[in-house]
């Protein structure tokens, strides 16, 4: 099995990278400047291109059974009008002309589920997250927006707080409000979420919040 991966080239992407090898899947790694994925050549698939460029997701995306997209705004430097939306929609309409069906998509809980229950701490976080920074927020919740929008297979992964820390296994998994998820999750439990939806079944078409759990 093979899988495209976007968002690959920073360190939450290093995680998913390491943790789909030692599943055995095969990789194509989407990557604007493929010095950053030095570490790994040999062992995935580097195309270069950035998301504006169709033919080169294109590439990436072909001969793949999934796709997992870690894109995010940045949220210091996010300047421009829905970058990451406009991407991931190219993304959705190679998917739709190749019929590469299972999408998981990394998102925040900017966006809301219709499922989520009233909760206060991710609620003030948000909140002053788009008074810091509204055009990443907006684009969170657009991106996310297109996703459900969309005719694949999708899994909205809703994320707080990252850490660089390894996998433990130790997660909650539920919709906020109605489940008690933390602010904090370590990159290594994100990056095993991540890989296990590319077979797992439970949250298809869901938007579930992840964090750690103690």
């Amino acid at each position: 099995m093979k899988i495209a991966l976007f968002g690959g080239t920073g360190p939450t992407g290093r995680h998913i990278i390491e943790t789909a090898l030692a599943r055995g899947y095969a990789l194509a790694v989407f990557a604007r400047d493929p010095a950053k994925l030095a570490a790994f050549v040999g062992r995935v698939e580097i195309v270069v291109g950035d998301l504006r460029d169709r033919d080169a997701i294109k590439a990436c995306t072909a001969g793949t059974d999934a796709v997992i997209s870690a894109l995010g705004p940045n949220s210091l430097k996010a300047r421009e009008k829905r970058p990451i939306t406009r991407g991931v929609a190219t993304i959705i309409s190679v998917m739709e002309e190749l019929n590469v069906r299972r999408l998981i998509q990394v998102s925040t809980p900017a966006y809301r589920d219709p499922k989520d229950g009233f909760d206060l701490p991710s609620r003030a976080f948000v909140m002053l997250f788009r008074l810091i920074v509204r055009n990443a927020y907006d684009d969170i919740r657009a991106t996310a927006e297109q996703v459900r929008r969309s005719s694949r297979d999708w899994t909205l992964v809703r994320i707080p707080n990252l850490w660089d820390g390894p996998a433990t296994g130790r997660i909650a998994i539920g919709w906020y409000g109605r489940t008690k998820l933390g602010m904090k999750l370590s990159r290594g439990n994100l990056a095993r979420f991540l890989v296990d939806q590319v077979t797992a079944t439970d949250y298809l078409r869901a938007a579930p919040g992840i964090a750690d759990r103690p």
